[in-house]
């Protein structure tokens, strides 16, 4: 083979192997950080709804269980009978509010959620006294005495574990969102990721033919030259 045809085909070999070496780097490293990004979306994904949309639910049902409890209590102090009945429905509710927050805890946190969580939960306490006290006068017959103590003690209370449970509801919906715009944000760089891949795949083809077509005109041109 002549020298001059042996150097310019291992030349353009060496150029073919450096253009396909940087193609394979790049499109590894755009890999990597699409799986990232993939992993990031399913996360936040899953947070959306475990962590926010379960636990507003949640609250609703919370809430439905609060103004049942009040009912129950207005049922029994109102006819100062069925109070037996009234404390096992309520006693029913208290159980079944226990669980939905049981259940909430174990989900993730994010700014003041916890410190919410504890002054519902203080408000919870307190309206839960008022109201074990005010069965207990029911059922010994002062209930006159029950009647005022739960009007006092026990509206003020109500009122704060519903305006502290509008709180946490509302901090969910202010946290979905932020998490929602970050999945957005990340889903663009996913987008943006994948048109790289596709341009870097187009543009190292475009290369390797310009490569491939340079070296093949420059043999013609140089075999005429090197004919015995």
């Amino acid at each position: 083979m002549n020298i001059s045809k042996w150097t310019l085909t291992t030349r353009n070999k060496l150029k073919m192997t450096l253009v396909m070496a940087l193609a394979v780097g790049l499109l590894f490293i755009a890999n990597v950080f699409e799986k990232r990004q993939m992993t990031s979306m399913d996360h936040s994904f899953s947070s959306i709804y475990e962590d926010r949309l379960v636990p507003a639910v949640s609250f609703f049902e919370i809430r439905e269980l609060l103004y049942r409890k009040r009912e129950l209590m207005q049922t029994a102090l109102q006819t100062g009978l069925a109070v037996a009945e009234s404390k096992s429905g309520i006693d029913s509710c208290n159980r079944e509010i226990g669980v939905l927050l049981a259940a909430y805890k174990k989900t993730y946190f994010i700014g003041n959620e916890s410190e919410c969580l504890k002054a519902f939960e203080t408000s919870l306490v307190q309206y839960n006294v008022a109201e074990s006290q005010a069965l207990g006068l029911a059922d010994a017959g002062n209930n006159a005495t029950a009647v005022q103590g739960y009007e006092r003690a026990g509206a003020a209370s109500f009122k704060s574990a519903i305006l502290k449970l509008s709180e946490l509801n509302h901090l969910q919906t202010e946290i979905g969102k932020g998490m929602l715009s970050d999945s957005r944000k990340t889903m663009s760089g996913f987008l943006m990721l994948s048109n790289l891949e596709t341009a870097l795949i187009v543009l190292f083809s475009v290369l390797a033919h310009l490569i491939l077509y340079a070296t093949r005109k420059a043999k013609r041109r140089i075999e005429p030259f090197n004919m015995n």
